[in-house]
This record gives structure tokens, sequence and C-alpha cells, in this order.
């Protein structure tokens, strides 16, 4: 039975948590590092010079790992880069926020779960297997499968589709313009995994699972 309605989440720093994210994406390229004997700032030249490309792939769309090996093939001319390694040290050290799973008990009975993110169809797949999720969700959209990130509307888009055109979505994300402005422009509900003190243009903010429940309740929202 399809259900009326949705609850959207976003994957990376929203179900599991950034230290996490930071550990397994620092060993690979401590691995890289260690492989290629590359000077002690890689890391810090990687990550500036992906997160320029990652903006860049609003405009002309490229995976992950497609990105990953343009960045390392620019500074060092590194044509390997050890694929398998990124997957498993991404298996190995990603975690859950510690709420999720109860999170999670809590809205199936009233929500149709549908995982938006802008990953890879391998590593969402893998990742997700590895932490024992991946059956949780009544389906999963990447960037990957609709050539297209967050905020475009085409990711959004097909994960309506995906979930039957629900009558209400609630949309929960950390990243205030591939998430939260894609949401808002969706006209959801939007909640934001983040710190309270910032500005932002969601409709809630809550830093963790526990008070997302809360906020769902008091509006009534939960049977």
């Amino acid at each position: 039975m399809v259900k009326n309605r949705s609850i959207f989440l976003d994957y990376s720093n929203t179900i599991t948590t950034v230290e996490s994210e930071n550990m397994a994406i620092e060993k690979w390229l401590s691995f890289i590092r260690d492989k290629y004997n590359l000077d002690q700032g890689m890391s810090e030249k990687f990550l500036e010079l992906r997160l320029k490309k990652l903006v860049e792939r609003e405009r002309n769309f490229k995976t992950f790992m497609e990105i990953n090996r343009e960045v390392l093939n620019e500074l060092y001319g590194i044509k390997e880069i050890y694929e398998e390694e990124y997957y498993r040290f991404h298996e190995k050290y990603l975690r859950l926020r510690d709420d999720f799973l109860p999170f999670m008990k809590e809205v199936k009975a009233t929500f149709s779960v549908v995982v938006v993110t802008d990953a890879d169809n391998i590593y969402t797949e893998r990742t997700m297997r590895s932490l024992g999720i991946y059956d949780l969700f009544d389906c999963i959209v990447t960037a990957e499968d609709v050539k297209a990130p967050k905020p475009d509307r085409r990711i959004f888009e097909e994960a309506l589709r995906r979930s039957g055109y629900p009558e209400q979505v609630i949309f929960i994300g950390d990243s205030e313009r591939r998430d939260i402005q894609g949401a808002n422009n969706m006209n959801f509900l939007v909640i934001k995994m983040g710190d309270p003190s910032r500005d932002t243009a969601a409709d809630f903010v809550a830093t963790n699972f526990t008070e997302i429940l809360k906020i769902l309740e008091e509006r009534g929202l939960l049977k």
C-alpha cells in the first residue's frame, strides 16, 4: 500500500556521523599519500579542489569517484586511485547516528522512507549494506540515477515518482545549499540536521533524530 506521507532523508552526514565520514576519507587519503609518498599537505589540497569540483558538478554531472580521480590526477598525475580501498575504508569506518535506528522504528508505520543522496550507486549500496540499513528504506535515489545532484529538482522529482507521489513530504538533511534549498524549492516541510545557532531556511533545526521525532510528534504527524 502506498503511504500518503513520506520522509526523504539525506545520507552522508545525516544518517551517518560527520566524524565517521571524515575518518573514512582521511584513512583513504592517508593510504594514497603513503602509496605515492606524497607531501603532508596532500589531504588539504585534495579536499579543497574536490569541493570546487563538487560545485561544478551541479552544471556538469560526474560521479564522486570520477571527481576523486580528476583531483588526484590534476594535483599529482595519479591514475590509479585505489577505488576498492576507498569503499573498504568507508565500509569499515562509517557509523550511524546513535538514534537513527530507533527513529526508523517509530516512523515506518506512518511514513514511507526514501533516501535522496548525492552519493554514487556503488558507494551507497556497499556502505548501506555494511551498516545493515540497505533494506530499511522504501527506495533509494542517487544523483547518479538521474545524472543530477541536489539541489536540482530532478533528483527530488525521481524520489516523488518512486514513492508514489505522496501528499506530504518531510525532508531531512544537513547541507544548507543542496538539501535545504533544494527541498524548499519543492515546497517540502524541511528539517535541518545541524547547529541550531546558525541561520537556515529550514522550517526546523534538530541536532539528532530524537529531536526530529519530537518535532513530528508536536505537529501531530506520528500515529
